[in-house]
């Protein structure tokens, strides 16, 4: 509670009065957005009105060409204040939260790492993100962003490519408190939860996950199934006290997560469609409560750490 109830007074010092200055910036971009959508809209109905009928290509490639110009225009110019929000902003929250915490709004969890958590059985074929963070808890590095992963397929006589999200939110990788060789991949349980028994019948048809392992936790099973290339390893990744803290994980969030163990690491994927730690076109930049809902975020994630007691180091882990 100590970092919610310190927030205001650091809002008050250290952010007012700089988030003051971007609210007029804001307020400036917004008119020229304004302005250039009227002009737009004017261009396109001269372009409709006086390119004549017969010219039907032309009537309908020009006002798109217009549109697109218009959009580029209002992209570039809100990008500025936006930028400014991120760095002297949400800089400065990260580093309230932790001193530990770093950030980069322009980079992303790496997408060789995205892909070799296994999580989704699906190529990723666009692999957007922003919004990175990065540190050290005690002994464990962590890190996350914002991710966009879609899945390319082609349709029709094969002429169209279209594409199609698996995954948007938020991706977590931290170092685990266990060595570990093999695989091991965490699930909602979706099927169980759909078709009762029935379900775990169905969880054990996709041979590409591994083994289905089977979990002496009522609880857990209820909420994730796992899959895993050793029933030995799994069990000891996944302790009873684990699988206590992940489902207790689960309900702090009350999102569709994922987890995977691979390499002596977790990844943890949270199904997420809002956009974080980004300024409102029309609404003032100096909102307390809304700042104050970033801070709930990223003090979220940094506790990823100690919800999974990642700091207690088994063994000869260090």
């Amino acid at each position: 509670m100590n970092k919610y109830s310190n927030f205001r007074e650091f809002y008050e010092k250290e952010l007012r009065s700089d988030l003051e200055i971007i609210d007029q910036e804001r307020k400036k971009v917004n008119r020229c957005v304004l302005i250039i959508f009227l002009i737009t809209i004017v261009i396109i109905t001269g372009e409709l009105i006086w390119i004549p009928s017969s010219f039907f290509m032309l009537k309908a490639a020009v006002p798109m060409i217009t549109v697109i110009a218009g959009i580029i225009m209002i992209g570039i110019f809100s990008k500025s204040f936006r930028r400014e929000y991120k760095n002297k902003i949400i800089a400065r929250i990260a580093g309230f939260t932790d001193k530990e915490l770093v950030y980069s709004p322009d980079g992303a969890v790496p997408y060789n790492e995205f892909v070799k958590s296994g999580i989704f059985p699906f190529s990723c074929d666009r692999y957007t993100g922003e919004d990175y963070f990065r540190g050290k808890f005690g002994k464990t590095e962590i890190e996350f962003s914002e991710i966009t992963a879609k899945h390319k397929s082609t349709s029709g006589s094969g002429q169209k490519d279209e594409y199609t999200i698996f995954f948007r939110g938020l991706f977590i990788i931290a170092d685990f408190n266990k060595h570990f060789k093999t695989h091991t991949v965490v699930l909602p349980d979706t099927a169980e939860k759909l078709f009762g028994k029935f379900g775990q019948t169905l969880q054990s048809i996709f041979p590409d996950r591994g083994e289905l392992i089977r979990l002496e936790d009522p609880s857990f099973e209820k909420e994730f199934c796992v899959y895993g290339d050793d029933q030995v390893e799994a069990r000891y990744i996944l302790s009873p006290a684990l699988m206590e803290r992940i489902v207790t994980f689960k309900r702090k969030w009350n999102k569709r997560i994922y987890f995977s163990f691979i390499d002596s690491k977790v990844y943890i994927a949270i199904s997420m469609n809002k956009n974080l730690f980004e300024l409102r076109s029309f609404k003032p930049a100096a909102d307390y409560p809304f700042l104050e809902e970033n801070l709930r975020f990223l003090i979220l994630l940094t506790e990823v750490v100690d919800d999974l007691n990642l700091n207690t180091r088994i063994w000869t882990k260090e």
